[in-house]
């Protein structure tokens, strides 16, 4: 299993796992048009190969998620997805790992997200890797939660 970024190819394959308007909002909000089309996804979401990642195996993509950089310098975890053959196997939380490692790097050490209240599977996953709900930034719908790293530097 590796994580990579993610093309527009892997990009394709993720919205046929994508069925339903209720999937399509519970994975990427509501900024997302149903039935989805590759090239409108890819402005909606916007996607790059710079802020998005898959996990694969050697056969098959198995997840994909999106790291976006925002105004106040903190990345924002983003439209994290499992492929339904592969759920409940763990790879939704190597990938959010990798993402949340990666992301707290390049983010000043603040990685936030939003999810859907739910979404308990997924929510029961942030939690797990640190993510604390504030509510200040949340609602009746959505969660937001933040985990902050603290980050040392060694110099040599």
């Amino acid at each position: 299993m590796t994580i990579e970024k993610a093309s527009i190819d892997d990009l394709e394959k993720v919205t046929t796992w994508i069925g339903t308007e209720e999937d399509c909002r519970t994975w990427a909000g509501p900024a997302v048009t149903f039935p989805i089309h590759t090239a409108r996804l890819v402005k909606e979401i916007s996607f790059l190969p710079e802020n998005a990642f898959c996990c694969r195996s050697d056969a098959d993509l198995l997840a994909f998620g999106q790291i976006l950089s925002m105004a106040d310098g903190r990345c924002h975890l983003a439209r994290i997805i499992t492929n339904p053959d592969f759920r409940g196997l763990g790879y939704g939380r190597q990938l959010c790992q990798a993402l949340v490692d990666y992301a707290a790097r390049i983010g000043n050490g603040v990685v936030s997200l939003n999810v859907y209240r739910a979404n308990t599977r997924a929510k029961w996953l942030y939690k797990r890797l640190g993510f604390i709900e504030y509510a200040e930034h949340s609602d009746d719908r959505v969660v937001h939660m933040r985990n902050t790293f603290s980050l040392s530097f060694e110099y040599s």
